[in-house]
Formats: structure tokens, sequence, C-alpha cells
């Protein structure tokens, strides 16, 4: 069973609705910026690379 008392991955917030990612919490904001960032946006290549990380990790 999965922790839902996760805290998010990115921004580490906790005790908040969101999605499980791989096994990682994403929080409903930190959703939200990820859909809605476009690519020339600073913050683009930043959750890019988080998102990469929590998809290619391997997790025990």
């Amino acid at each position: 069973m999965e922790d839902t008392n996760k805290s998010c991955f990115l921004c580490g917030a906790s005790d908040c609705d969101g999605i499980i990612l791989n096994g990682e919490k994403i929080c409903k904001a930190c959703e939200e910026k990820i859909v809605n960032t476009n690519v020339e946006d600073p913050d683009y290549d930043y959750y890019k690379d988080n998102v990469r990380i929590i998809l290619f990790s391997e997790h025990a």
C-alpha cells in the first residue's frame, strides 16, 4: 500500500492533495505548475528534471 502521508517530492508540502507518480507524491499546486509551465518558462527545466528523476529512479 502507498504511503499517502508523504510530502510533495517537489516543494515538500505535507498533508496535501495531489497525485502519486511512480511512488512519489506531487501536490496539487505543483501538479498545476507542471501542467501549465510553458517550455520557455525558466521553471520548465526544474519540473522536467524532477519528473525525470521520479520516472526513472528505481524504488525498492
